[in-house]
């Protein structure tokens, strides 16, 4: 049989039943041998694109039953053309992506309302079961739970729904986890067939999210609750293989991300994300930005550009932003020009939704821009990565800023803005172009400041639009001082302002509130962050 459609017609030619369609489908993708995951640059990517998708939302089930779900898609997922997706009210964006896939990708599919009749689909995709217990959704085992199921094609199960997952035919045992602790999985699972070059970082709290991926690409998932222990991390991390990721959060973020650059990893925040085993298998093409770079010919001018936090986590892409009218699809977007960041695991673990973000950008008059995020491939301080490893790091990132048209990065470090040995590793590769730099401890701590390293501009954040830090009429005010104080030369490093915007505190609206009595100065120029860069690289000395 040479394709699923040749099985689609003898299912109507022949009414044969729909489970023995999908055997069959399973048979024909086993037969041609795309049951192993595919690993693209370091992200493991499902080769199974779905044909059909059973849609179940995780407002009906219980925590059990989401934990249940999870599990189940990941292993049905890379086995079948029938795949499941779920969705929730708190990630609406999902949604929007299920409907792009059906528009434009052409998946049919359906709406289930009982987890166990999706059991009952898929029950022959599943060789068994193992036990876990987190009545109070702090226990270890769940994690535990899941790492082994991922190794023996096995869904993860409370012991609170055992009973009925056995009479609906799953009987046989393959462990139990109950009473272990953080670090089991690690101690007796890591050698056994585990990957060692994605890990899952995930509180018990969440029981669904990631789950379906680490599942499918046979991840450790593990959670260290303590902020200054970091033993069970070091010896996670120091065991990975070099330039290797993390997928989902920790305890606290300075001492996380310390640590994991310490090893030579990256961290990107995802333990919200879900549907990762159906995203990630279609294929990360190159992409093409909508927009032009614009350069004014003004020369009393002050200029300012605008960048969006928060692109670094992968959960907001692909949870909220996009459509809330807060953020991406606020109404204000496309009336002034404004920079954005994109997690690069969204190119690779979901590309349908990054190009939709290409897509829909606003581009004419007012243009939205697309950056890297901090601190590039994924979340990590250069000054404490690995130095053995930050080269292979730097290579990747430029290769990919090639294949996403992105010239800049966004990079967060600790005190580290005039170590220019480290942004020459950088600045040397041909596709970054420049750096935005952020310091941890407080993002404009460097005032504005600008350095430059291979002829290339390192510019610090000037301004925060954040709560309880700056508020609209304090960065109004700022920048207007700047203007009357002679801050208007353009071959002046000092008539130039970076604001970052903090998602959490503030929204397109407020920034709009900014640029709107800005523009009743006739000396400040709003432009995107390409723009920015430009003008500074054609203006200002090195």
């Amino acid at each position: 049989m040479d394709s699923l459609i040749e099985v689609l017609i003898y299912e109507s030619l022949y009414k044969i039943s729909i489970n023995t369609v999908k055997k069959i489908a399973m048979s024909f993708i086993k037969w041609n041998g795309f049951k192993k995951t595919l690993n693209t640059d370091k992200y493991i990517k499902n080769p199974t694109t779905p044909t059909y998708l059973y849609v179940i939302s995780q407002d009906t089930m219980t925590y059990c039953e989401r934990t249940m779900v999870a599990t189940l898609q990941g292993l049905v997922n890379t086995q079948s053309y029938f795949q499941i997706y779920t969705l929730s009210s708190l990630q609406p964006d999902y949604q929007i992506w299920l409907d792009d896939l059906k528009d434009r990708y052409g998946i049919s599919y359906e709406n289930i309302s009982d987890p166990w009749e999706l059991l009952d689909i898929f029950k022959n995709n599943v060789d068994g079961y193992v036990l876990y217990n987190n009545k109070l959704l702090k226990d270890p085992s769940i994690n535990n739970a899941c790492s082994l199921a991922s190794l023996n094609n096995c869904i993860a199960v409370d012991e609170d729904i055992e009973d009925k997952v056995r009479s609906h035919g799953i009987t046989k045992i393959k462990g139990d986890c109950r009473s272990t602790d953080e670090r089991w999985a690690y101690n007796n699972l890591w050698n056994s067939g585990l990957n060692h070059s994605i890990i899952i970082q995930l509180s018990p709290d969440k029981v669904a999210a990631l789950r379906d991926y680490a599942i499918m690409t046979k991840s450790l998932i593990f959670y260290e609750d303590k902020v200054s222990d970091t033993s069970l991390r070091d010896k996670i991390f120091s065991s990975m293989e070099k330039d290797s990721i993390c997928l989902g959060w920790g305890p606290d973020e300075f001492i996380n991300i310390s640590t994991v650059s310490k090893y030579g990893i990256n961290m990107t925040g995802a333990d919200w994300s879900y549907n990762l085993s159906v995203l990630s298998s279609f294929p990360s093409l190159p992409m093409k930005q909508k927009t032009l770079v614009n350069i004014p010919h003004k020369e009393n001018i002050h200029t300012v550009t605008f960048i969006m936090s928060d692109g670094d986590n992968q959960q907001w892409g692909l949870g909220n932003n996009y459509g809330s009218s807060k953020w991406y699809g606020s109404p204000n977007r496309g009336k002034f020009n404004l920079g954005w960041s994109l997690s690069p695991s969204l190119y690779y673990l979901a590309p349908t939704v990054f190009k939709l973000y290409y897509e829909s950008a606003a581009t004419g008059a007012s243009n939205d821009y697309f950056i890297v995020p901090p601190s590039g491939n994924g979340y990590m301080y250069p000054s404490k990565f690995d130095e053995n490893t930050l080269g292979i790091y730097i290579n990747r990132l430029n290769d990919y800023m090639k294949k996403v048209d992105e010239k800049y990065v966004a990079i967060i470090d600790d005190s580290s803005f005039h170590n220019k040995e480290i942004w020459a590793k950088f600045t040397r590769k041909p596709n970054i172009h420049g750096l935005f730099y952020l310091d941890y401890h407080r993002h404009h701590n460097y005032h504005g400041e600008i350095i430059w390293s291979n002829n290339k501009p390192i510019v610090s954040c000037r301004d925060l639009l954040w709560d309880r830090l700056e508020t609209e009429d304090e960065l109004v005010e700022n920048i207007n001082n700047r203007i009357d104080s002679g801050q208007v030369d353009i071959y002046n490093s000092n008539s130039y302002t970076f604001v970052y915007v903090h998602a959490w505190s503030k929204s397109l609206s407020n920034i709009e509130k900014v640029v709107n009595k800005l523009k009743e100065n006739s000396k400040v120029s709003i432009v995107t962050p390409e723009t920015f860069m430009e003008l500074i690289k054609k203006n200002v000395n090195c």
